[in-house]
């Protein structure tokens, strides 16, 4: 017994952890479009609107809060990775977006 926690327990915690970090990047892959962004570097022409961009900016922002209030580990890292894409999609916008595609 480790400071009143069974053994058990501790496992259980980590099958759960498991499941949601890989929830997490399941999740992430699935909403943020990598591939654009991929596109986007190549061909130096941005076709996503930039409220798109910033709702999910916003999102992942308010994702992060709850998870470190809370001490998600797996939402954390999700919340981190999908706002580091859309902050780079938001960079890439500003940079390559202006007077091409208007939101």
């Amino acid at each position: 017994m480790v400071i009143g926690i069974s053994k058990k327990v501790i496992m259980k915690t980590s099958y759960i952890e498991a499941l949601g970090f890989l929830a997490a990047i399941l999740g992430t892959f699935s909403l943020v479009p990598q591939p654009q962004v991929i596109k986007t570097f190549k061909s130096k022409s941005v076709r996503y609107p930039l409220s798109m961009c910033l709702i999910v900016a916003a999102d992942s922002i308010l994702w992060l809060s709850y998870g470190v209030i809370l001490h998600l580990l797996p939402l954390i890292a999700q919340s981190l990775i999908t706002f580091s894409a859309a902050f780079i999609m938001i960079t890439l916008k500003l940079s390559y977006g202006k007077g091409r595609n208007k939101d």
